[in-house]
C-alpha cells in the first residue's frame, strides 16, 4: 500500500484536455507577471491544428515550485464551452479554471499531505500554496517590499498597484503601515510555502478560449501566484512529430527504465495508457528486468483481453486493474466497448491468479442507478468477494459535459451498495477527506481498521509485511511483501 509506481504506455494529446485557465489568469514569467493570453502572444511561431493553437515563446521562463526559473516549452490555447470553477482565496484575485485542472492544496494546516487536487474537488476547508519567495509580495499592497526575496520580474511589475485598485485584499489581510504580516487568523506560514485559505468556491458558465503552459523540469507554475500543475501530454506526444516540441526522442532500454524507477523509490512498474494489451511485447521486455530487480509489475487496463495475451504476460505481471464502466451494454458500445468482453476478462484475470482490482467511474445519469451499481457489485461478488472495488467520482471534461459532477454522497451510496452485495473491500476514491470510512481498509471478519488513508497518503498500516489482521488473525487477501 502506498508504493510508488513507474508507469509507461502510449500517450497522445488532442489539445482538448481540461487542464486550462482563462486568458486573464496571470503567470509569473521572466518578462513580468502577465496574463496567459499575453504570454501566448509572445510566441515567435504558432502551430495550428483543427482544434487548437500552440505558441512557442523564445527565452521565456516561469517561476516553479522551487522558486527557480524554468523554461516555458509552449503555451496552448483552445476553445472551451462548459463550467468553470471560480476559486476565491483570501488576498488574491479569483482563480478561474476548468474543473479538471489540478491545483496544489492541502486540508492540513501543518502543511502535510500537499498534493495536486482537481479544482472541482476543492472545498472551503482547503489551503492553496504560495511559495515563500513571493508570498508576502501580494499581501502588502503598495507598501515597501524591503527584505523580501522577490523575483526581479515581480519587483519591476505594476502588480502591487493593480491588486489595490481591484480591491483584491480580503478582510483580515493586513495592509497598513504598522504591520506587513499576513493575518495569523487566515494565513499559515510554513518553511517553504504560505498556506492561503479559500473564501468561496463556485461555478460559472464559460464559452471562449482557455490556456495552459508546458514548463520544463518541475511541470508546475504560478497562476495568480498559486502553485498549479501544467500540461505535459503535448510535449510527450509531439516529440516524434514536431521538432519545436523542444526535445529529441531518446532511446531507452528496459534496464534504464527500471533504474529510473528504483532511483525514485518505485516498488512497482506498470503498463498503462491507452491500453496495455496492444503493447504487451514492450511490457514484457520491461517486466523481465523489473522482476530481476525485485519490483512487482502491474497492468492498468480497460478490460479488453485475450487468453493468449494473458498467458503471455502471466509470468511477469502480479496485479491487474480493470475499468468496469457500466453494466449496460448499449452504454458500453457508445464508449467503444462490449460489456460481455469486459465481464469475461474480469473472470479470466481472476481465475488465472493475478491480483485483481476493479474501478468504476460513477457518472450521474449514466451508470449511477442503484440497480446498475448493485448489478456491478453482484457480478464482482460472483467472481470473488475479495476483489477490491473502487468507485470514483466523475467531473465534466471535453466531450462529456452533459452530466453533473459526482458528489461525495453518491460515492458513499455506491460503496454501501458494494458492501451490501457482499464485497469485502470497497473504496470511494478521488475525493479525499469527504467519503468517511471508505478510504480505509477494514478486516472483513472483525471490522478492525487495518489501513487508514487520506487520498494517496497512508496514516496507518497494520498489514504490510504480515497480511493478517492483528486483532483476530484473519488472513487478508493481497500482496503484502
Amino acid at each position: 500500500p502506498g508504493s510508488n509506481t513507474l508507469t509507461f504506455g502510449m500517450l497522445g494529446c488532442d489539445f482538448h484536455c481540461g487542464y486550462c485557465f482563462t486568458g486573464d489568469t496571470r503567470v509569473v514569467t521572466s518578462k513580468g507577471v502577465l496574463p496567459l493570453q499575453e504570454v501566448f502572444a509572445l510566441g515567435e511561431r504558432v502551430q495550428r491544428t483543427p482544434d487548437a493553437e500552440i505558441s512557442f515563446p523564445v527565452a521565456l521562463k516561469a517561476i516553479a515550485a522551487s522558486g527557480t526559473w524554468r523554461e516555458v516549452r509552449g503555451v496552448f490555447k483552445h476553445h472551451y464551452a462548459g463550467k468553470l470553477m471560480v476559486i476565491r482565496p483570501f488576498y488574491l484575485p479569483a482563480l478561474r479554471c476548468t474543473p479538471e485542472h489540478r491545483v496544489y492544496a492541502t486540508l492540513d494546516p501543518n502543511g502535510k499531505h500537499i498534493e495536486p487536487i482537481t479544482a472541482c474537488a476543492l472545498t472551503p476547508a482547503h489551503y492553496l500554496l504560495t511559495p515563500k519567495k513571493i508570498s508576502h509580495y501580494q499581501s502588502e499592497g503598495q507598501l515597501s517590499l524591503r527584505g523580501r526575496c522577490v523575483p526581479e520580474a515581480i519587483f519591476s511589475n505594476a502588480m502591487k498597484l493593480q491588486y489595490v485598485e481591484e480591491d483584491c485584499f480580503a478582510k483580515g489581510a493586513r495592509n497598513d503601515n504598522e504591520s506587513t504580516a499576513l493575518s495569523e487568523a487566515t494565513a499559515l506560514n510554513l518553511e517553504q510555502y504560505d498556506l492561503v485559505p479559500l473564501r468561496e468556491i463556485s461555478t460559472e458558465e464559460f464559452d471562449g478560449d482557455v490556456y495552459n503552459m508546458e514548463v520544463d523540469e518541475e511541470h508546475n507554475y504560478l497562476a495568480n501566484f498559486f502553485l498549479v500543475k501544467n500540461c505535459q501530454n503535448w510535449l510527450t506526444s509531439q516529440t516524434l512529430r514536431d521538432p519545436h516540441a523542444g526535445i529529441e526522442p531518446q532511446l531507452v532500454t528496459a534496464e534504464q527504465m527500471v533504474t529510473l524507477g528504483k532511483r525514485y523509490g518505485a516498488k512497482l512498474v506498470g503498463s498503462s495508457y491507452n491500453e496495455p494489451l496492444i503493447t504487451s511485447e514492450w511490457g514484457v521486455e520491461v517486466f523481465k528486468v523489473a522482476k530481476q530487480n525485485g519490483l512487482r509489475c502491474v497492468y492498468i487496463s480497460n478490460g479488453n483481453t485475450t487468453p493468449e495475451v494473458l498467458e503471455y504476460i502471466r509470468p511477469y505481471v502480479d496485479g491487474y486493474k480493470i475499468d468496469l464502466k457500466t453494466m449496460n451494454d448499449k452504454n458500453y458500445r457508445k464508449l467503444g466497448g462490449v460489456l460481455q468482453n469486459v465481464l469475461d476478462s474480469i473472470k479470466r484475470v481472476y481465475e488465472m491468479g493475478f491480483w485483481h482490482e476493479i474501478v468504476t467511474l460513477i457518472v450521474p445519469g449514466f451508470n449511477d442507478s442503484t440497480e446498475e451499481l448493485m448489478d456491478a457489485a453482484q457480478y464482482i461478488r460472483s467472481v470473488s468477494p475479495d476483489i477490491p472495488w473502487h468507485v470514483t467520482a466523475y467531473h465534466q471534461d471535453y466531450n462529456m459535459t452533459d452530466h453533473d459532477n459526482t458528489t461525495a454522497q453518491t460515492l458513499i451510496r455506491a460503496a454501501e451498495i458494494g458492501l451490501e452485495a457482499g464485497l469485502h473491500f470497497v473504496y470511494a476514491g478521488n475525493l479525499p477527506g469527504r467519503v468517511g470510512p471508505y478510504e480505509n481498509t477494514y478486516c472483513p471478519k472483525c471490522n478492525s481498521p487495518l489501513i487508514e488513508r487520506y487520498g494517496y497518503h497512508i496514516s496507518q498500516d497494520k498489514l504490510s509485511g504480515r497480511g493478517v489482521c492483528p486483532k483476530c488473525g484473519e488472513e487478508i487477501p493481497g500482496i503484502w511483501k
